[in-house]
């Protein structure tokens, strides 16, 4: 008996992008989502507008059976992208056999025990592999599963292989000539109350037809044609579906004047001109301004009037207003650079600098009273103009030392990730919570509490992702939370 050694590796293929700032990471999960920020992270070096690349992510520890891996990118401001998502399946590894076949049979839909199969008579061998003959007669007509199984010179079966099929009725055969066809639209008259159509007697019927549909409305129909022939029996119908349209009128004056509006129809000849000479067409390409436009997006809507005084139907083009950035030139005076909370412009830590671009390695010091978890290294430069510039961001993680107070730290449950009201802090029983606060992406404090918390009122925040910082008697932690 051949078995086959199954084990699933994912390799996972993903292609993913976040507008405007580079992708920092990617996490994953498998089945169920434990919130954004809390999957698997697979760190991405450098950081890029763009990941589409395979990853090889293991399996181990998953039941068997069907799952689904996620995966999604969290970008440098804590944004996260829509998932990615495969289905798979976990196979039980089969014992490898290589004792010869000495049986099969089989059964139909329902198992009726090893060895209580239909046979089928085989020479002994180490493969299986005919093509067989096997008779449904006495199925009834419906859907029917077709399973088959072996066993080897051990006594042991196989698992079985099996064919999903059909068992259809077998149509009378019918000589008698047509001798009548009909059709309708829509809904069945009923046999003989159809339309008919002359034709002499035939054994087929295999006509194009020209078939009116005038006096039915505006929309999609159906047609239905059958034939009946001399033993007085109709057959089934042929249909198809078809729509009527509304008959355009044709108009062959002069195009005398051309308008276009953002938006807001402004109603006919309210649009803003453009000047043309009459003319029977227009395709010209027009430069129109968007000044006074808002950011975002908007629509750009064209039609035109003929000498009959009459409007066309418009054209429309989506597009999209974006902010426009200030460029500055002048050069790098300075920078700086902070963990989580924004001291001030000018009070972080100063990094040297030289010249108008900086974009070197920097070596940032963790060490000391940081907590355990998730922190944001925020850099940001002074240009001649003494212009401080919007900075960048970077998250990174410090793990606990080992031991037994860094350990109960990451037992401190925060949850619900996301929350839109409420979030609620467990810890362990000995451990009590001195202070927390809560940061946001800008390196703002938004909240402080002090003794007791065991939760935190967060409905009146801006969406988005914040830092929770909490203080004990054992140590600190710092952990990212989404606020809905």
């Amino acid at each position: 008996m051949k078995a086959i050694y199954t084990l699933l590796v994912g390799c996972f293929c993903v292609g993913a992008s976040l507008a405007q700032s580079d992708i920092a990471s990617l996490e994953y999960f498998f089945d169920t989502d434990p919130g954004i920020g809390n999957g698997t992270l697979i760190d991405i070096h450098p950081d890029a507008e763009i990941i589409n690349q395979s990853f090889n992510i293991s399996t181990s520890g998953l039941t068997l059976g069907t799952h689904r891996l996620f995966i999604r990118s969290i970008n440098i401001d804590g944004d996260a992208s829509m998932y990615e998502h495969k289905t798979f399946r976990v196979y039980q590894i089969q014992d490898t056999n290589n004792t010869d076949i000495t049986e099969v049979e089989y059964f139909f839909n329902t198992d009726p025990g090893f060895g209580n199969g239909t046979p089928i008579d085989i020479a002994d061998t180490d493969s299986f592999d005919d093509a067989l003959t096997i008779s449904t007669s006495g199925l009834p007509i419906g859907t029917h599963r077709l399973f088959i199984r072996v066993k080897n010179t051990d006594d042991t079966y196989s698992m079985y292989e099996h064919k999903t099929f059909r068992v259809y009725q077998i149509q009378d055969t019918n000589n008698a000539d047509i001798t009548e066809v009909e059709y309708f639209f829509n809904t069945d008259p009923g046999f003989g109350n159809g339309t008919p159509i002359d034709i002499a007697d035939t054994d087929s019927f295999d006509d194009a037809l020209t078939i009116s549909t005038s006096g039915l409305p505006i929309g999609t129909h159906r047609l239905f044609i059958r034939v009946k022939n001399t033993d007085d029996t109709y057959s089934m119908y042929e249909h198809k579906t078809f729509r009527i349209y509304q008959v355009q009128d044709t108009n062959n004056a002069d195009i005398t004047e051309v308008e276009y509006f953002f938006n807001t129809d402004p109603g006919l000849g309210n649009g803003i001109a453009i000047d043309i000479a009459d003319t029977d067409n227009f395709d010209d390409a027009l430069a129109i301004t968007t000044s006074g436009l808002s950011i975002g997006t908007h629509r750009l809507f064209i039609r035109v009037k003929n000498a009959d005084d009459t409007f066309s139907m418009y054209e429309h083009k989506t597009f999209r207003i974006s902010k426009v950035q200030d460029v500055n030139n002048a050069t790098i005076t300075a920078a700086e650079y902070f963990i989580d909370v924004d001291p001030g412009f000018g009070n972080a830590s100063p990094l040297t600098v030289s010249g108008d671009v900086l974009n070197e390695d920097i070596v940032v010091p963790t060490s000391g009273s940081i907590a355990q978890g998730d922190h944001y290294l925020h850099i940001r430069v002074l240009n001649a103009d003494g212009t401080w510039s919007l900075y960048d961001r970077k998250l990174f993680e410090v793990d606990g030392t080992l031991g037994i107070l860094s350990e109960e730290i990451s037992e401190i449950n925060i949850y619900p990730i996301p929350a839109s009201n409420y979030v609620n802090l467990k810890t362990p029983n000995h451990i009590k919570i001195k202070s927390m606060r809560l940061i946001d992406m800008n390196g703002k404090v938004v909240m402080q509490l002090q003794n007791g918390i065991e939760k935190i009122n967060v409905s009146q925040l801006q969406q988005g992702v914040y830092l929770i910082q909490i203080t004990t008697e054992n140590g600190s932690l710092s952990k990212r939370i989404i606020k809905n």
